[in-house]
């Protein structure tokens, strides 16, 4: 045996080795300074400006629901005191107010006219104020303290008058409420905010406030009439612009077009 080749041979394959076993440890270094490089939600909004109020936070559980339009009966009316109130539809009460109402302002803003919705709207006290848009004020139904959001059958509409008085109403109601379904985790607030970045829906700079967790309706079932509803983060985004993003997944549900950012 030529000893000298051999040695050559050996000394040859130890540096192929180290050489091999230099490579995988500066790759598996660089991967683990990706790794470590990867930036927040909240990092990613600070780098585009956007601008938001305080999010809850806590792990928060919470079912989906099913619901049907409640069909109202002359009952439902005849029991209602200081205004004329007819069926519009088996789904709606439509009503004209003896007595207009004033808004107020300040901290006794809307005051009268929830003092009237509690005590001569059925079941008024559980809608709560959603917003004021041109010449109507909309309450939208609550359930288990969560807002029934952005939902045309869940909804007390006051019209205002030239003078901005509430001279009337129109009332729909979701009832036959049923949870189903485990609880289910809900992503933190702030992650669903990121969703609304990531898919665009955030100009830079935007500002979002009234985070708030509620119900969002994800798909009617025409043939039984049932609503399904799910567990849904509501932002508003420059004051002007309301987005609903899914509790469970984060999926932006209100994609309409003309709500992308350019």
């Amino acid at each position: 045996m030529d000893w000298n080749k051999t040695k050559s041979l050996f000394i040859i394959v130890f540096l192929i080795l180290d050489i091999f076993l230099l490579y995988q440890f500066v790759n598996f270094r660089a991967a683990k300074l990706e790794v470590n490089k990867e930036t927040t939600v909240e990092e990613k909004l600070k780098d585009a400006g956007i601008e938001y109020s305080s999010m809850p936070d806590g792990s928060v559980t919470e079912k989906t629901i099913s619901a049907k339009a409640k069909v109202f009966s002359e009952d439902d009316i005849s029991a209602l005191k200081n205004q004329n109130a007819v069926l519009g539809n088996e789904h709606t009460i439509v009503s004209t107010l003896e007595k207009p109402i004033t808004i107020g302002t300040g901290d006794r803003k809307y005051h009268e006219l929830e003092a009237f919705r509690d005590m001569y709207i059925k079941a008024g006290s559980s809608y709560e104020f959603w917003r004021k848009d041109g010449k109507t004020i909309i309450y939208s139904q609550v359930y288990n303290g969560r807002v029934l959001f952005n939902n045309p059958n869940a909804q007390i509409v006051f019209q205002l008058n030239e003078k901005d008085k509430v001279i009337g109403y129109e009332q729909t109601m979701l009832d036959n409420i049923e949870e189903f379904n485990e609880n289910q985790a809900i992503k933190p607030a702030v992650e669903a905010l990121g969703s609304l970045l990531t898919n665009g829906y955030l100009a830079n700079g935007s500002k979002v406030t009234d985070p708030e967790l509620g119900y969002y309706t994800l798909v009617e079932v025409t043939e039984s009439e049932i609503l399904v509803l799910v567990p849904t983060w509501h932002f508003k985004v420059n004051g002007q612009e309301d987005y609903f993003v899914k509790g469970t997944d984060s999926e932006v549900l209100n994609t309409e077009e003309e709500n992308l950012t350019e």
